[in-house]
């Protein structure tokens, strides 16, 4: 019955359709951001990157569930699923060894969890805490709040621009898919927001057949050339 309760609340932290279910934590000033805010792939490619959270505001908060939204404005990016990895350099997922979704083995992305069909540039996520308590993340503290994982098309064209990440679904404070909650469902509402680009890069070319030829039967001549000398010299 718990973990089902859990699911639901994860559920309606998307969108924010049940959340918030009490009074707005009106004190607390809080930020999203993409990491590394930079990013390069290569066409048929993937990648990653990482939705922080920060407590920008002066007090401690306590956070119990999250959603987010992020988007991609190009079409040859699809962004393919999220979880409770990290990249490497960020800080560690602020749910670690208290996420329900990494209790059941679950992805954190909302479609794949109600089996919906969503647009391949946006994905929506979210997650609370196994025991319905919160975490702290102190003032100017940052956490983690998952890894997207994104694929390139394989015919899409190098150099052209770059593709940016944005925080989409931003409603209302009454409702927003980026969105955080204490333990008793007040929100924590997210006001301000950093995204992040994507450079579709041109991958390295591989030596040519011939060339890597080539070039192992010029080092075995040199290596019998050795052996020869070598040979002479005895």
């Amino acid at each position: 019955m718990k973990r089902a309760l859990g699911i639901l609340i994860a559920i309606c932290a998307v969108g924010s359709i049940c959340l918030p279910a009490h009074a707005d934590t009106a004190t607390a000033t809080t930020e999203y951001s993409i990491y590394p805010g930079t990013i390069t792939a290569s066409p048929g490619g993937t990648g990653a990157f990482d939705v922080l959270f920060t407590n920008t505001g002066s007090a401690s908060l306590s956070v119990a569930a999250f959603s987010f939204e992020v988007s991609v404005d190009d079409p040859d990016i699809t962004l393919t699923y999220a979880d409770y990895s990290t990249v490497a350099g960020g800080p560690a997922y602020i749910f670690t060894g208290d996420s329900l979704f990494q209790d059941i083995s679950s992805p954190l992305e909302f479609c794949n969890l109600a089996n919906l069909s969503c647009p391949d540039q946006t994905l929506d996520a979210a997650d609370v805490t196994a025991d319905a308590l919160g975490i702290t993340v102190g003032a100017g503290g940052s956490a983690d709040l998952g890894e997207v994982f994104f694929s390139v098309a394989p015919g899409a064209t190098p150099g052209v621009g770059v593709a940016n990440l944005t925080f989409t679904g931003e409603v209302s404070d009454i409702a927003n898919a980026n969105n955080l909650a204490d333990p008793s469902g007040d929100a924590i509402i997210v006001d301000s927001f950093t995204g992040g680009t994507i450079t579709i890069a041109s991958p390295v070319p591989e030596p040519p057949s011939l060339l890597l030829a080539l070039s192992g039967m010029a080092v075995a001549m040199i290596a019998a050339s050795a052996r020869k000398r070598l040979g002479h010299a005895v």
